[in-house]
């Protein structure tokens, strides 16, 4: 029973991330509504803050955010922020 239980949760966990990578803006309405679910129930501002962060879009770029990914002119390296 609790097997059950633990595979069920890994795999609901793997499909919102999937779900979260696959279609963003889905992933930060999720994170949006847990936000304001949060913060109705009166949970711990860190967490409320999390989720508030992760419901915003992020900047888009190269790999890890560089604009320019192995660029010699402008010196970005692969992995660089």
């Amino acid at each position: 029973m609790i097997q059950s239980i633990m595979v069920a949760c890994v795999v609901l966990i793997c499909a919102l991330y999937w779900t979260g990578r696959m279609f963003p803006r889905i992933g930060m309405a999720g994170w949006r509504l847990l936000a304001t679910v949060l913060r109705g129930m009166g949970a711990p501002a860190g967490w409320t803050r999390i989720a508030t962060r992760r419901a915003l879009p992020r900047a888009k770029g190269g790999c890890g955010g560089c604009a320019g990914c192995a660029d010699t002119r402008t010196g970005c390296q692969p992995g660089q922020k």
